[in-house]
């Protein structure tokens, strides 16, 4: 679908995968308009879509990406005065955006706050900082800088690995590179370490004690804040399972909203306590894990844009006839403007409440993964029909768009009986 000459702005979103999808939904469900989609290469998530304009850079090296979207405000912007708002899908995207917004700005519109207060709050080590400041619970970390080969003594195995600069880690190569490491013992963490060191990435790997628990454990919660730094609208998630192939580790696959217990609504109030310390403006959202040994839900990350799975808050939004909280309308409203968008957000900090099932998965394939206090609220859910599939869009029409969602649900199966979840 292209966009139409007519369409009073345009929303232009790095990536290919279900977040980009998620989002130029939200702009079609708000105003009808179709957003232009900028992957490397063209993808079924995005494809035969009435809400996406699919246009591939065919790389993404941040200088050809750039060039492209320069060639893209041209053309879309040409002999019409209408805005162009810029969107990154990953971390890497949004770093991008805003490392060359001197580039992009004299013809977009960008929504992300700067480089600097983006390394501040996202790089893990600074964020873990920030939490021990303010008293905010996180694991016991250790930071490992590539090269020094210094690893205490000390450390309490099993450990889990990660970057501290997640897009910075796109780009290193080595055998058996995940997303997230689980780490045994002394010598696998030696020899992975060693293959880091190798690899080309210069960021901090954090060295994180292993917080007990599966899936189920894990909670997360996104937040907008306005131009003045006040945390505005939160949405808070249970996951009940997530994937485990390598390159979407990590990923939710299914998540419950609402705010169900008094862990749930300290990690909201921290969260904004943390926004409103950093002086944020826009999306972001943190992941976090609850801790069965003490209760307390302790932080993991901050990530400074809507997550993959983000239209679980859109999904709640409109369970509490929020229509103003559906992200398209937030943006719009805060960044072009009431000639654009006239709704009013309440004062003060907005939680929602309502309790809905989110999940890409088929449900009979969900419902053997389902444990715990989570897992009891999302078979009750499943068995209301109180769900929500962001690809599952009615709106709607082609049918290799619907050949693509059902295959991409049969998939499911397979990817689950290769890399089951843990429990």
């Amino acid at each position: 679908m292209r966009v139409p000459d007519s369409q009073p702005f345009v929303p232009v979103i790095l990536g290919g995968d279900i977040g980009t999808y998620s989002l130029a939904r939200e702009f079609h469900e708000a105003y009808g308009a179709v957003s232009v989609a900028v992957p490397a290469g063209g993808n079924g998530v995005i494809e035969h879509s009435v809400a996406v304009d699919v246009r591939p850079a065919g790389t993404m090296e941040e200088d050809d990406v750039v060039a492209h979207l320069q060639e893209l405000a041209r053309e879309l912007g040409a002999g019409r005065a209408r805005p162009l708002l810029l969107f990154g899908s990953l971390d890497l995207h949004v770093t991008m955006i805003t490392r060359n917004r001197a580039e992009l700005e004299p013809a977009y519109t960008i929504p992300y706050v700067s480089l600097e207060m983006i390394e501040m709050a996202a790089l893990k080590e600074n964020f873990y900082e920030l939490c021990d400041e303010l008293g905010i619970p996180h694991p016991l970390t250790h930071v490992y800088t590539p090269g020094s080969r210094r690893i205490p003594e000390d450390l309490p195995f099993p450990l889990i690995g990660k970057p501290s600069d997640s897009s910075g880690w796109v780009a290193a190569k080595f055998a058996g590179k995940k997303k997230v490491h689980t780490i045994a013992d002394r010598a696998e963490l030696e020899d992975l370490l060693g293959r880091i060191d190798s690899s080309g990435y210069k960021g901090r790997f954090i060295l994180q004690e292993l917080i007990p628990g599966g899936d189920s454990n894990m909670r997360l919660a996104t937040f907008y804040a306005d131009a003045e730094g006040s945390a505005r609208y939160a949405a808070y998630g249970e996951v009940v399972v997530e994937e485990h192939a390598p390159i979407v580790l990590g990923n939710s696959a299914a998540i419950v909203t609402g705010v169900p217990d008094a862990a749930a609504e300290t990690f909201i109030e921290q969260g904004a306590t943390l926004l409103e310390r950093l002086g944020w403006r826009g999306f972001a959202m943190f992941d976090g894990k609850l801790d069965p040994r003490d209760g307390v839900v302790k932080f993991f990350e901050l990530n400074p844009r809507l997550g993959r799975n983000h239209y679980y808050l859109t999904a709640a939004a409109y369970a509490d006839d929020w229509a103003w909280a559906n992200p398209a309308r937030v943006y719009v409203r805060d960044y072009l403007g009431p000639a654009y968008e006239d709704s009013v957000p309440p004062e003060g900090l907005a939680v929602s409440d309502s309790e809905l099932l989110y999940t890409v998965l088929p449900k009979a394939l969900l419902r053997r993964y389902l444990v715990g206090a989570v897992g009891e609220r999302a078979a009750g859910l499943l068995a209301t029909r109180t769900t929500t599939n962001p690809l599952a869009y009615r709106a709607e029409r082609h049918p290799r768009r619907w050949f693509y969602v059902g295959a991409a649900l049969l998939n499911q199966f397979r990817k689950f009986k290769q890399y089951p979840p843990r429990r």
